[in-house]
């Protein structure tokens, strides 16, 4: 092979190999970060902070003569290494002080990186500095650059963990290095490195996600983690709290409870309830995320339901719901049709679709894509969706932007806890009567009550009423400190402007 086609390799490896490992470090800071926004944005600067100076080394290095295959092996070695330094403070270094450690670990290892290409640069030009022999050195890197995040984030993410595919990065880097380091005792010593990095791969347990996953309770009592998937599309994690309540986080975030006791209701389940009263014959919905089940498993006592949509864009939400046997029983329902599928995908392409009405427990708006959810140019998609008497169910999670849009697009707005219910028609004033006539109504797929004594459907109407259904005119956003605005696909405002760091 001549100098210039292995120049080609080399930099489509280089390529391949780097941004490999900058795909698993946005998925880990990203899991450590809450998935704010910001944090893509901050690894990506961090990243090509660390590519610039190794470049610059790299240059140093073919400027005083040393820029050959030897030392593209000798960065790759120390690559590896500072890898595996940094997957090692991550697994063992305290929660506290792990934001440095992302920050140092980000920059580092991609300045290490950063050397190779320069270097490669320079051999595959060496010997004809044409045209032709620069640019192909340049395709080969984009090349790898391309198909790396394709190959890891569609598919090995769904085969390994995310501690795993970080290890096989580091294993092809060290294989990599043992065919361009010149002596056979460093080739026999990276060797021997490959073989502990391929034996950790597949024996060491789960450990980053688990170090990242640590959580405290209100009281800081340490929080079990009792079940953890993981697949390309991010995380999910149970945790037991000393009350043995399930909490339900999604990618390192809290989603919900697994709880339909609307007397035990530490996971705010009256605002699922409320619907069967408000829409008693609401005969064919949609819900938008199935996050625990239990809001769907609720919606399933209504005696008039007939079918009930689901869109779901992560898969690991019905293997969890399959794991718990009250949960279960909602997937073997016959009228529930559940769909792996992007929500707003979904609802372009099937235009036709009509529902009495649309739920979404939607997730915090602060986090990362949340306006997808909550924009006017959504509200408005879910609009045409509606029957004549429909309406949207959505959570807020406290933004009060979310209600103003729901009144820029729909008639009629309410408020019941922190939900915007986005209405074509009317909602009149909810009695106590017709709670308990709702209530009453509810039945389990084996004809048994829902509320099964007149004492747990009283103190359920009470749940119900403690809760006070509000009126857009009387919403009050003097809390908000500012004027509430319009969130659109284009402002973004729950992520950025109004976002975390700004509620």
């Amino acid at each position: 092979m001549t100098i210039t086609r292995k120049a080609m390799l080399l930099s489509f490896l280089s390529g391949f190999l780097s941004l490999g490992l900058e795909v698993i470090w946005i998925r880990l800071f990203s899991f450590y970060g809450i998935t704010l926004p910001q944090i893509f944005s901050l690894t990506l600067a961090l990243f090509l902070l660390g590519i610039a100076c190794g470049s610059l080394i790299g240059k140093n290095l073919c400027q005083s003569g040393k820029g050959n295959i030897s030392y593209i092996g000798y960065a790759f070695i120390l690559s590896a290494f500072f890898d595996c330094l940094a997957i090692t403070m991550i697994m063992y270094f305290p929660l506290e002080g792990m934001l440095g450690i992302f920050i140092v670990s980000i920059f580092f290892c991609a300045l290490v990186r950063g050397i190779v290409f320069p270097i490669v640069h320079h051999l595959g030009a060496e010997q004809k500095k044409t045209g032709a022999a620069i640019s192909n050195v340049y395709f080969a890197n984009v090349l790898g650059c391309t198909i790396s995040p394709i190959l890891i984030g569609f598919y090995l993410l769904d085969i390994f963990t995310t501690q795993q595919t970080y290890l096989i990065i580091i294993l092809i880097t060290l294989i990599t290095a043992t065919f361009c380091v010149p002596t056979k005792l460093l080739k026999f010593a990276v060797y021997i490195f490959a073989v502990l990095v391929m034996m950790t791969t597949f024996i060491l347990p789960e450990k980053v996600i688990h170090a990242l996953a640590q959580k405290k309770d209100d009281n800081g009592q340490d929080l079990k983690l009792e079940k953890l998937i993981e697949n390309k599309h991010g995380f999910i994690q149970v945790y037991l709290n000393s009350n043995n309540d399930e909490l339900v986080f999604g990618s390192n975030v809290y989603d919900g409870m697994l709880n339909t006791n609307l007397n035990h209701s530490h996971n705010g389940i009256e605002r699922a309830y409320l619907l069967p009263i408000i829409a008693p014959h609401a005969k064919n919905i949609l819900v938008v995320g199935l996050s625990t089940a239990s809001w769907t498993r609720v919606l399933t006592s209504m005696p008039e339901l007939e079918s009930m949509t689901v869109i779901e864009l992560n898969p690991g939400y019905p293997q969890l719901a399959g794991m718990y046997p009250e949960m279960h029983k909602f997937l073997q329902d016959k009228r529930v049709n559940l769909i792996t599928d992007d929500g707003r995908r979904w609802l372009n392409k099937n235009p036709d679709r009509k529902f009495d009405f649309i739920l979404m427990n939607t997730t915090f708006h602060w986090r990362n894509y949340a306006t997808n959810l909550l924009s006017k140019e959504f509200l408005e998609l879910t609009k045409s969706h509606l029957n004549p008497n429909g309406f949207i169910y959505f959570n807020t999670t406290g933004s009060f932007d979310s209600y103003y849009t729901s009144k820029d697009v729909f008639p009629h707005v309410y408020s019941y806890v922190n939900m915007s219910l986005a209405s074509l028609s009317p909602i009149p004033e909810i009695t106590k009567e017709q709670v308990l006539q709702g209530l009453e109504k509810l039945k389990w797929e084996d004809e048994n009550r829902v509320f099964d004594s007149s004492e747990a459907l009283n103190k359920g109407v009470n749940n119900i009423l403690n809760r006070p259904f509000i009126s857009y005119k009387n919403i009050d956003f003097s809390k908000l400190r500012r004027n509430a605005e319009v969130i659109t696909d284009s402002n973004m405002i729950t992520e950025y402007k109004y976002g975390f760091f700004n509620q």
